[in-house]
C-alpha cells in the first residue's frame, strides 16, 4: 500500500520541472511550425490560408489523437473555455498580419511581450504572485530579446500595435489555459481548433471581399507544408495546454522565450548565418533566464516534496 502515496509524491514534486519540459517542446514545434510558414509566404500561399490550415489541420488531428485516446470532449468550465479560444483564435489572426506588415525582428520582438502580460495577469487574476527568481528572469529575458531581435520600429505603427495587442491576447489565452488545469488537454485543443477555423475562414473571406485574390496551392509542396503547418501547431499546442497545467502560469511562459533562441537557430541554419555578436550575447542572457527558471523550479520541487514528506508522516 505505500507504493501508491510514494508514485503520488513523486508525480506532485516534479510538476514544475515537467511544466518547463513540456513548455520548451512546446517551443520547439513552433519554431518548426513558423520555419514552415515563412518558406509558404516565400511561395506566395497567403498568409490566410496558412492560418486556416493551421486551424483546421489542427481541429481534425486532435480530434483523431483525442477519438484514439477514448478522451471525453465535454468541459466543465464553458466560461473559460470560450475566453480561451475567443482570445487564443485572435491572436492567431493578429500575429499573422503582424508578421507579414513589418520587419521580422519588430514584430517578434513585439510578440514576444507575451510573458511580461502573463506574469501580470496570473496574479491579478490567479492570484499567482511571481516570484524574485521569475522577475529577475523576466527581466533578463527582456534584454536578451532586445539583442537577439535588435528591432529598430522605424515602420510598420499600426502593425506594431497589432503585434502588442497579440501578445497581449495571447497572454489572456494562456492564463485562460491555467485555469483550466483539470480539463483534458484534447478538448480544449479541439474547442480553440474549431474556432480558430471559424476565425481564419473569416479572415479569407474578406480577403475576397477585399478583392484580392486568394489562389489554391498547385504545388504538392505547398499542400504538404500547409498540412505539417496544423500537425506541428497541433503538437505544439497540446504540450503547451500540459505545460500550464502543470505550473505557474508566469514561469511557464518565461519559458516560452526559448523560442526565440530557437528560432535564430533555424534561420541561421536555413540560411547559413551565423549570429552576430549582438544576437550571442542575446542568446546568453536568454539562457540565463532559462537557468533562474530551472533554478526557481527545482527549488519549488523541492518545497513540495517536503511539504509532501511531512503530510504523509504526519497522516501515519
Amino acid at each position: 500500500m505505500s507504493a501508491t502515496p510514494g508514485a503520488s509524491h513523486r508525480e506532485t514534486a516534479d510538476r514544475p520541472l515537467r511544466g518547463l519540459a513540456y513548455m520548451l517542446f512546446a517551443s520547439a514545434a513552433f519554431t518548426t511550425m513558423n520555419a514552415i510558414a515563412a518558406l509558404l509566404a516565400r511561395r506566395g500561399v497567403p498568409w490566410e490560408m496558412a492560418a486556416f490550415a493551421r486551424a483546421f489541420v489542427g481541429l481534425g488531428v486532435a480530434l483523431s489523437v483525442a477519438r484514439a485516446r477514448g478522451v471525453t470532449l465535454a468541459v466543465g468550465d464553458r466560461r473559460v473555455m470560450w475566453t480561451r479560444s475567443i482570445a487564443g483564435s485572435t491572436s492567431m489572426v493578429l500575429t499573422f498580419y503582424a508578421l507579414t506588415h513589418m520587419p521580422l525582428a519588430d514584430a517578434t520582438a513585439l510578440l514576444n511581450t507575451t510573458p511580461l502580460w502573463i506574469a501580470a495577469l496570473a496574479w491579478l487574476v490567479l492570484g499567482e504572485r511571481p516570484g524574485r527568481a521569475v522577475l529577475v528572469a523576466l527581466s533578463v529575458a527582456i534584454a536578451g530579446v532586445y539583442f537577439v531581435q535588435r528591432p529598430s520600429f522605424a515602420r510598420g505603427e499600426l502593425a506594431g500595435v497589432v503585434a502588442l495587442t497579440a501578445g497581449a491576447a495571447s497572454a489572456v489565452s494562456m492564463v485562460s489555459l491555467r485555469r483550466l488545469g483539470a480539463e483534458p488537454p484534447e478538448a480544449i485543443v479541439v474547442h480553440f481548433s474549431a474556432v480558430a477555423s471559424v476565425t481564419t475562414a473569416i479572415a479569407m473571406f474578406s480577403r475576397v471581399v477585399r478583392g484580392s485574390p486568394l489562389h489554391l496551392p498547385t504545388s504538392g509542396l505547398d499542400w504538404l507544408c500547409l498540412a505539417l503547418v496544423g500537425l506541428t501547431a497541433t503538437i505544439g499546442q497540446l504540450a503547451l495546454t500540459r505545460a500550464y497545467a502543470l505550473d505557474r502560469a508566469a514561469r511557464v511562459g518565461a519559458a516560452g522565450w526559448a523560442q526565440v533562441v530557437l528560432a535564430l537557430i533555424v534561420d541561421g541554419a536555413l540560411r547559413a548565418t551565423w549570429p552576430s555578436p549582438p544576437a550571442l550575447g542575446g542568446i546568453a542572457l536568454l539562457l540565463c533566464a532559462g537557468a533562474l527558471l530551472l533554478e526557481s523550479a527545482r527549488r519549488d520541487q523541492r518545497v513540495i516534496a517536503k511539504a509532501s514528506r511531512a503530510s504523509r508522516e504526519g497522516s501515519t
